[in-house]
């Protein structure tokens, strides 16, 4: 019979829960609760601070990404949900052709109108010159294979 210290089983029991603690940090719990998701959508919208994750940042392809010159910028708006932002207005609407939705998202993140213009200026020179553009062709080089 074999008699295991106690500091011995101590150590290996904070091992272990390192392990796990580990586990659950790299593998972060995607929220469901559809009230939970739109206030996660509102803080990253808002103050740009992500404290969950979301299904929706699956869809978000870095490799593809960076094969654009303004993946930066356009990185930063798909992790505040810009996009997310602007699929949700335009779902069950008709694109009007202009910007309107994409210029109401980006006052509402607080860009002062000169950082508006420059985005709207890299949405054009990216082919996104509506609104439903900016989702078909912008977003379609941040998403997918």
């Amino acid at each position: 019979m074999q008699l295991t210290n106690d500091n011995d089983q101590e150590t290996d029991n904070i091992q272990k829960g390192g392990v796990i603690s580990e586990n659950l940090a790299s593998k972060p719990q995607v929220l469901s609760d559809k009230k939970l998701i739109k206030e996660e959508v509102k803080r990253r919208l808002i103050s740009g601070i992500q404290t969950a994750a979301l299904e929706y940042d699956s869809l978000y392809n870095e490799e593809k990404a960076t094969l654009n010159k303004d993946y930066v910028l356009l990185s930063l708006l798909f992790q505040r949900m810009f996009f997310y932002k602007l699929n949700e207005k335009l779902s069950g609407l008709s694109c009007d052709h202009t910007l309107r939705l994409t210029k109401q998202i980006l006052t509402q993140m607080q860009f002062k109108r000169g950082k508006i213009n420059e985005i709207i200026d890299v949405f054009k020179k990216n082919g996104g010159q509506c609104d439903c553009e900016i989702l078909y062709n912008v977003e379609s080089q941040l998403i997918g294979k």
